[in-house]
């Protein structure tokens, strides 16, 4: 079984990730997805997600990669900031406004996604991953200390598990 968590963007994403990586291994953004991102052409991505995306590898892909949800076999997270809070974070930016519709758009046309706003998250993150693993149909297995800044420690854009 393969797992992927898809986001808008600033949501908790990566966080959600680490919390998960004691239950399965876990890679977020790793190289070969941004080279989903720049490439145009839909086979491409696809057999760029089959030579990397493993077995019991849960893989948080970049919020630009959404796109390829409905192509990818297996359970899916979809983290998400409601869309006033989306823009809020982003300055208003009307363009993120589109990317946020585009990513709504992406997962609405692919299957078994479990959807998750941002604030469900985030208020109470345990009982969060809980849902998530139970969706995983594997066990939720509490990382020992989730009291550090995510992106400043390293785990994103690794090709590597991460180990807390």
């Amino acid at each position: 079984m393969k797992y992927s968590i898809f986001h808008t963007s600033h949501c908790g994403s990566t966080l959600l990730a680490c919390m998960l990586s004691s239950s399965v291994d876990t890679i977020t953004e790793p190289k070969w997805s941004h080279d989903i991102v720049s490439t145009n052409d839909m086979t491409k991505k696809i057999q760029l997600i089959k030579d990397n995306h493993k077995d019991h590898l849960l893989v948080k892909y970049s919020s630009l990669c959404t796109e390829v949800a409905p192509n990818i076999d297996g359970k899916k997270v979809f983290l998400f900031r409601n869309i006033l809070d989306h823009l809020n974070k982003l300055q208003g930016n009307i363009q993120e406004a589109k990317f946020w519709l585009y990513r709504w758009n992406n997962l609405l046309e692919s299957s078994d996604v479990l959807c998750m706003s941002f604030e469900q998250f985030m208020e109470d993150k345990h009982k969060a991953c809980k849902e998530i693993c139970k969706h995983f149909e594997i066990e939720y297995k509490p990382v020992k200390d989730i009291d550090f800044h995510v992106k400043q420690a390293g785990y994103n854009h690794n090709d590597n598990p991460i180990r807390i």
